[in-house]
Formats: C-alpha cells, structure tokens, sequence
C-alpha cells in the first residue's frame, strides 16, 4: 500500500490509512514509538502498562488480582561488583 509524504509545518507527515489504523486500533491522540531497521521506518503503538497487564492476562486491568500475578521472591545475584556498590 503506498501512501503520500505530505507538509506539516517545518515536518512532514504521512497519513495511515483507515484499514491500518483499524486494524491495529490506533486512534487520533495515540502514541506510537519509531525505529529506524535495515532501510526502513518501524512505528508500533505504546501501550500504558495496564494495557500490557490485560492483555497478558486476558482480562481487564480491575480484575486482575495478586492470586493471578502470584508472588515475588527476592532473588540473590551473587555479591557486589563494580559500580552498583554503594
């Protein structure tokens, strides 16, 4: 699908196509983080870490409660090394 490089003040701009943005539910206002791989331009939406929990979880942020997260341990990484002694 080809799309046009248009003007936006000192920036350009491209406009996604409706099917796109349906398809990976981006709306006007959203974020999306940009990286440049190999010889292209890479843009995925940011999600808020809520988001990330439900859909980890597959049910709504609310719900989720410390039985599904379950418990965390202290983990032991050996002694201090370099710079992270204080």
């Amino acid at each position: 699908m080809k799309v046009a490089i248009s003007k936006w003040g000192n920036s350009i701009g491209i406009r996604i196509p409706v099917v796109i943005a349906d398809t990976l539910g981006l709306r006007a206002g959203d974020q999306v983080a940009c990286e440049l791989k190999d010889d292209g331009l890479f843009m995925r939406k940011q999600q808020s870490t809520a988001q990330m929990f439900e859909q980890f979880y597959g049910k709504s942020f609310s719900e989720i409660t410390q039985e599904d997260i379950g418990t965390a341990e202290e983990i032991d990484w050996g002694e201090d090394v370099g710079g992270e002694i204080i």
